[in-house]
């Protein structure tokens, strides 16, 4: 024993010298730029206009750790920048106007009869009616449909929902139709929540141009706007069928006929919503010129005069660059406006195309940490500010953040403490746990696996993004409520809505939102490995992939990846002879009798195995889809530990493996954080903070905060 301790110390010792020697030597510089999320929330901060900015960049790729905001793994291309510069100009063309405002128009919209027809008509049932509950549409049309400019669809509702009923959501479509013509051409509009009992407006806004466009060559007398509404709550039950009614009605000449229709039942308990008008309102611009006009240029500034010019850019660049900046970046910008201006119609256009520029140089597209040397240094006032804001928000500093990195203030122990508290407590926040959940736990294998209609004919795929969004959720509550991260192996809870709990058989809420449900003596397994996503994403389509599951276990939930198969062995399928008529477990037995692959396996294999017990949509099964196999989830891990299921691994995981858990947990949130792969030097800052994690009874948001204050976060 003394000699091991004698080892170990020697061996903890020269691994300090070793970690010291290359912090003090410096490391190579790595530039990051802002990824495709960083990139779209940025935009939409800087400029307070929404749009799609990242629809034409392309996909970033992912570090070897899984994160998409790793500087080595951010590359750019000459096509990349001319995308931004295209997108900066799609925006400001929108947000810097000229000329007076066109006439404000208001229509009053009556409510077609007919049946809705077309390729969107799927996305109704029912009939057309001014009340809209678990069945049933309003659907409009006008004349003079605007090809530019901002409009407004303004409607007059209220809901008859009783108490504790949930709150409807009137979704809006909006398109255009053209006279001689059966196809209507629509597309989403947006929705809001229809709160009050009595009749109140309600408006959803939205850009022309941004909407399906008709040909040029359409006569303006033959194109027709339409508006479709429907109450998109979803409470997880079925719209109920049609039932065949005859009703009595006039004919033209006065005689009673009677006539058999479809009618569709209401359902009392599913709260409605009750339209009493619809107007569409062309040119609806509050105030000329709109405000994020004047959130660039201000009210009494000349582009004419070269002070106000000054000024215009100062700011602007000031805020895009996350920056102060020099009197010399100035006049280069100011000079590349003055040779914009003489090809230019206008002081506007040459303004928009001098800041599409400044939002397609480095300055706006990396975060600006330039190396001064080969070794490292402590950070700046802005650009820690800018480290923290894009750590917590996705994006750009906020005015009291950039006010406090003008002043060096952000540089204070105290005070970067308190604004970490100020920026997790903001909803902004509520991006990073997107982001890093998404990333951490690779929720994006829910959309690369296709369910198999053949073995699931009943799964709705619609319950696909609330799967994922179960698991965001519970990441979002653990994080907010400052309680264990333990959780994220077993917990007495979940995050359900409506159609998930139906899914899952559990009472639940009656709404598409998300909130906390119990699991307390329901069977259902708390923590993600209960979660439907895990399940989804570890499978083949049609069943369970042990290999998968495992995999995913021991590379994010124990920052411990298996060693990928050497080229030239086989998959499972291949190597395995009569693969098809043997259970998953036969299978893995036989692919491990094979000494290429024995080793590796049996330190994999059981991990995946302990959740043979739940099929690819989550759901608890006896039987494999395909071949119909009796499952069996006992199985020994590594150790020499047996367990018979998923219970059982929780266990395991929490009980054995703990310090495992929390030390990856801290890695893989140090990595996010810094952007970048960690390095031996950063060894010691990992024990440190999984042992104050531990002490801190495993809050997030404690390790955060040591994050943000460690000395690798406030260095370059």
């Amino acid at each position: 024993v003394s000699e091991r301790r004698k080892l170990t110390g020697w061996i903890t010792q020269r691994l300090k010298m070793a970690v010291e020697t290359r912090r003090n030597a410096g490391g190579q510089a790595v530039l990051r730029r802002l990824n495709r999320t960083e990139y779209q929330y940025t935009m939409t901060d800087l400029l307070g206009f929404e749009m799609d900015y990242s629809e034409n960049l392309p996909s970033d790729a992912s570090s070897p750790e899984g994160f998409r905001n790793n500087g080595a793994s951010l590359t750019m291309n000459a096509l990349q920048i001319e995308s931004s510069l295209k997108t900066a100009r799609k925006a400001l063309d929108f947000i810097l106007v000229e000329g007076g405002q066109g006439k404000r128009e208001v229509t009053q919209i009556n409510r077609n009869n007919g049946a809705m027809k077309g390729p969107n008509s799927r996305r109704f049932s029912g009939l057309s009616s001014d009340r809209l509950g678990r069945v049933n549409f309003w659907h409009g049309s006008f004349k003079g449909l605007p090809r530019t400019g901002r409009f407004t669809i303004r409607v007059k509702a209220y809901t008859d929902r009783k108490p504790n009923q949930p709150v409807p959501i009137l979704y809006a479509q909006y398109g255009y139709f053209v006279s001689g013509l059966t196809l209507n051409i629509m597309s989403d509009a947006g929705e809001i929540a229809i709160t009050s009992s009595s009749p109140e407006y309600y408006e959803i806004s939205g850009i022309s141009e941004f909407f399906p466009q008709p040909m040029a060559n359409v006569p303006d007398d033959k194109l027709n706007g339409i508006i479709a509404l429907q109450n998109a709550l979803h409470d997880g039950e079925s719209p109920p069928k049609a039932i065949n009614k005859v009703i009595e009605e006039k004919d033209k000449k006065g005689k009673i006929r009677k006539k058999k229709v479809k009618v569709y039942p209401e359902d009392p308990d599913f709260p409605r919503i009750i339209i009493e008008s619809v107007e569409f309102v062309r040119n609806d611009y509050p105030s000329w010129p709109p405000a994020l006009h004047r959130g660039i240029i201000r009210e009494n500034e000349d582009l004419k005069n070269s002070k106000d010019l000054k000024n215009i850019m100062n700011r602007f660049l000031r805020r895009a660059w996350r920056r102060p900046v020099s009197e010399g970046e100035i006049n280069k910008w100011l000079t590349h406006y003055e040779v914009i201006r003489k090809q230019s119609d206008t002081s506007v256009a040459a303004l928009k195309e001098t800041l599409s520029a400044a939002l397609a140089s480095p300055h706006f597209l990396y975060l600006s940490e330039p190396f001064k040397s080969d070794k490292p240094r402590k950070l700046n006032a802005h650009e820690l500010a800018a480290r923290l804001s894009y750590f917590i928000w996705s994006s750009m500093p906020d005015e009291e953040l950039s006010v406090l990195a003008d002043s060096g203030r952000i540089l204070e122990d105290s005070v970067l403490q308190g604004q970490f508290e100020r920026m997790l407590k903001d909803s902004r926040s509520d991006r990073f746990a997107k982001e890093f959940c998404d990333q951490w736990l690779d929720l994006e294998g829910v959309d690369r696996v296709a369910v198999n209609p053949q073995y699931y004919k009943n799964f709705d795929n619609r319950l696909k993004p609330y799967m994922a969004g179960e698991t965001r959720a519970f990441f979002r509550e653990i994080l907010r409520s400052n309680t264990s991260a333990l959780q994220f192996l077993d917990a007495d809870f979940t995050m359900l809505n409506a159609p998930l709990a139906k899914h899952y058989g559990l009472e639940g809420p009656k709404s598409q939102n998300f909130e906390r449900v119990s699991l307390r003596g329901t069977g259902r397994p708390g923590g993600v490995l209960g979660h439907a996503s895990i399940h989804l994403a570890g499978s083949d389509g049609a069943d369970s992939h042990p290999i998968k599951r495992a995999v995913w276990i021991r590379e994010r939930l124990l920052h411990d990846p298996p060693n990928p198969p050497p080229p030239d062995v086989p998959g499972v399928e291949k190597s395995v002879p009569n693969f098809e008529k043997l259970s998953v477990r036969e299978q893995l037995a036989v692919h491990r009798k094979k000494e290429a692959c024995a080793d590796c396996h049996r330190s994999i294999d059981p991990w995946g195995i302990a959740l043979e017990r739940y099929d690819v949509i989550g759901l608890q099964r006896e039987k494999t889809a395909r071949r119909k196999k009796p499952v069996s989830a006992e199985t020994i891990l590594p150790g020499n530990h047996e367990i018979s299921g998923l219970g059982d691994l929780q266990k395991y995981l929490i009980n054995e493996r703990r310090e495992q858990f929390t030390k990856a947990l801290v890695t893989k949130l140090l990595t996010y954080a810094l952007g970048r792969s960690l390095k031996l030097a950063d060894e010691p800052l990992i024990e440190e903070l999984s042992a104050e994690f531990s002490k801190d009874n495993y809050r997030l948001s404690g390790l955060m905060k040591n994050i943000v204050t460690s000395r690798p976060f406030l260095s370059r």
